[in-house]
């Protein structure tokens, strides 16, 4: 990577993670210059229109790194349980006072919602790619389009409270339970469409 784009990824990286952590308000600029070590000139030469424009890409940033990761964590497995059962797995596997696990845009979405369009976009942008992703799984699964589209919305409804969990009680108890229920909804009702398809 060239030098001049090392100072970009390294304010991206730190911003993104920020931002998962204590959200939009709470993170400022200040903190993002001092933890990413880079100049605080750097930042206003990649972002110069600010906060906002950063909060943007580092969203864009996360969707682009989730999604790669979901791909290739579904890729190993052919079964769709099977593949969210692996992918739970490597994200519970993570430490939650290090960074914020599952698809981590709970705390900037629900902040930032109200008072800038082009984050509320950002954020449902990235929404929309991950579901899409889960959605071709379940689909590859023999999965009737339907039920796939509306099985994805809500297990990422889930995942996304179950972050803010995560946040509150510093652990990921309460996101082990919300994944074991998952798999028990998706088994029940991929039972149901195999029956369906012996009648």
């Amino acid at each position: 990577m060239p030098r001049n784009q090392e100072s970009k990824m390294k304010i991206l990286s730190t911003a993104s993670i920020l931002f998962q952590k204590q959200g939009y308000h709470a993170t400022g600029l200040n903190q993002i210059i001092k933890e990413s070590g880079c100049p605080k000139g750097s930042l206003y030469y990649y972002f110069p229109e600010g906060k906002e424009q950063l909060a943007t890409e580092a969203i864009n940033r996360t969707k682009d790194l989730a999604a790669q990761e979901l791909k290739n964590l579904f890729s190993q497995h052919e079964d769709v349980t099977k593949a969210l059962e692996y992918f739970f797995e490597q994200s519970l596997s993570l430490n939650p006072k290090v960074e914020h696990n599952g698809i981590p845009l709970a705390l900037i979405s629900l902040e930032t919602w109200h008072m800038s369009e082009r984050l509320r976009l950002a954020c449902k942008d990235a929404y929309e790619a991950l579901i899409m992703i889960l959605k071709e799984k379940f689909i590859q699964s023999n999965w009737p389009p339907v039920e796939a589209t509306e099985m994805s919305y809500l297990i990422f409804s889930m995942l996304e409270g179950g972050s803010i969990f995560v946040l509150t009680y510093q652990s990921n108890e309460p996101l082990k339970r919300i994944c074991k229920t998952i798999i028990e909804l998706v088994e029940i009702k991929q039972s149901e469409f195999r029956r369906n398809r012996r009648t």
